[in-house]
């Protein structure tokens, strides 16, 4: 029987890795592209708790690792509650009074009674 042309069937071939295998070295790839671009320290829903695992404070979701994280901070869910906050946020920004208001100066009148000018 010839092995040749069957796939993984060449010796030192190393053959076709399977779906599952595929799935983790992708994974892995993006892990490492992602937290090449995005700095967790600055992220500031990002909180590692006491047990060591990571949660989002804005969805209150529990994460095993950073790219299960990142991979939420990607998701929908995660992306839909951030809207959610920056409505929030600009509803509750014009309720606040504008503290840059030009101050009016008083008119300053003379008191009855006194002149006008100043006498030597």
């Amino acid at each position: 029987m010839d092995f040749q042309h069957r796939a993984g069937g060449k010796t030192g071939g190393g053959g076709v890795a399977s779906e599952a295998e595929s799935n983790v070295d992708r994974r892995e790839r993006l892990r490492l592209l992602a937290l090449e671009t995005i700095d967790l320290n600055k992220d500031p829903y990002f909180m590692r708790n006491h047990l060591g695992t990571y949660e989002c404070k804005l969805c209150l979701t529990l994460h095993n690792n950073e790219g299960s994280y990142l991979a939420h901070t990607q998701g929908k869910r995660h992306q839909s509650n951030l809207a959610r906050r920056a409505a929030k946020d600009a509803q509750d920004a014009p309720a606040q009074p504008a503290l840059d208001k030009p101050r009016v100066d008083l008119k300053r009148f003379v008191k009855i009674g006194r002149p006008g000018y100043k006498g030597t």
